[in-house]
């Protein structure tokens, strides 16, 4: 973990973000103290989800298809 003042964070943002998103990791200090930590950010998992509708469970003896059918009926 490599650490930075918040000056040099203000005067060096480019450089330093750039080496975040390559993975480092800072520590910014506040007057020679910790006072916040910069992490590269995870992407986000998209859920991979087909057909939804056709595996949602059935309510009241309607599947998921025909229960939004009926919710959006005279709306669409």
């Amino acid at each position: 973990m490599k650490t930075i003042s918040v000056r040099e964070m203000k005067a060096h943002w480019a450089t330093a973000e750039r080496q975040v998103r390559d993975g480092d990791t800072f520590e910014v200090l506040n007057r020679g103290r910790p006072t916040a930590l910069i992490v590269p950010a995870r992407p986000r998992r998209v859920l991979q989800w087909d057909d939804h509708l056709a595996s949602a469970l059935s309510v009241n003896g309607k599947t998921g298809e025909e229960t939004v059918k009926t919710d959006r009926e005279g709306r669409w």
